[in-house]
């Protein structure tokens, strides 16, 4: 699906068809021809266009001397539709495009946030400033989707706190996953904004230091608060691990003491059994009552001495 925007005579944004009067042009997950279509009218690279729409593409900067357009791959935040049990998140790549008095972003999902763009007081004709505002949303997102995976983090720990289950370690390590990725991308987030306005197509106002300063600092923010919380749930998740070894070796240790108090009894009856006299008359009901005993004191004996090793 392609999009075009341009600036009315009352400066509102509007609709534009998709020719040299557009300013803006918003392409979401293209088909072969549309892709055509944006190659013929306004002499974009294809690379420009198709790597943006791999999921695995990494956040870079590039230029192209010969259509004087640079290309800004970053990665957004989105939401992971396949885990439907717990939030949790994924990063996609959102490519940037300027040049030649355009702006062009592509994406292989729809974002809200690019359509609210189309509905705010914004100037098209300062590419490298839309582009800042562009960057400057994403690094918002992830800082409020941060403060929804610390929420979720919060919930599956209280619930742990009562019961240790496979399900909910399960929901821990999506918000883990969560996290991970969100650091590999903030960090090659990082990189691209300082290298941003070392495009030749992008130009750097005065105007533009403040908006560029509040970037950093959101971006920064963004990423030591994900170091921040991936060291925690490291921790946390380390620490019920250690809980559930412990518990395990307190189940062994149980059943192992079960077993050495029921065996010492059969050693005892079994030695009795194998043609051997009991004791003052095998007839006598006090025979069986002093092999009893004999078990019992046997039984006391290694009880006291596991009590002596504390281990009862």
């Amino acid at each position: 699906m392609i999009t075009a925007y341009k600036h009315a005579q009352t400066n509102e944004i509007i609709e534009s068809p998709l020719d040299q009067t557009a300013s803006w042009v918003n392409v979401v997950d293209p088909s072969r021809e549309e892709v055509e279509t944006l190659i013929q009218s306004y002499g974009i690279p294809e690379d420009f266009i198709r790597d943006p729409l791999d999921t695995e593409e990494s956040a870079r900067v590039e230029y192209d001397e010969d259509t004087r357009y640079s290309l800004i791959i970053i990665d957004l935040p989105i939401v992971n539709d396949t885990n439907l049990k717990v939030l949790s998140f994924i990063t996609i790549p959102l490519g940037i495009i300027i040049g030649n008095k355009k702006i062009i972003t592509v994406c292989n999902v729809d974002n809200e946030f690019l359509e609210n763009f189309s509905r705010q007081n914004i100037n098209l004709t300062f590419h490298s400033r839309f582009a800042l505002y562009i960057l400057l949303t994403i690094s918002n997102h992830y800082n409020r989707n941060l403060r929804l995976l610390n929420k979720t983090r919060l919930r599956i720990e209280s619930d742990l706190k009562n019961n240790v289950t496979n399900k909910r370690l399960y929901n821990l390590m999506e918000v883990e996953k969560s996290l991970v990725y969100f650091l590999a991308a903030l960090k090659g987030n990082e990189t691209i904004i300082k290298k941003l306005f070392r495009l030749p197509a992008i130009k750097r106002f005065d105007e533009d230091e403040d908006l560029l300063e509040d970037l950093v600092i959101e971006n920064n923010q963004a990423l030591e608060t994900t170091r921040l919380y991936s060291d925690i749930l490291e921790s946390t998740t380390s620490s019920y691990a250690s809980l559930l070894s412990n518990e395990m070796n307190n189940t062994m240790k149980t059943l192992t003491l079960f077993t050495v108090f029921l065996t010492l009894p059969t050693l005892v009856f079994s030695f009795f059994g194998m043609n051997v006299p009991l004791p003052i008359n095998e007839h006598s009901y006090v025979s069986w009552i002093i092999v009893i005993i004999i078990s019992l004191i046997i039984v006391s004996i290694v009880g006291a001495f596991l009590w002596r090793k504390q281990q009862l």
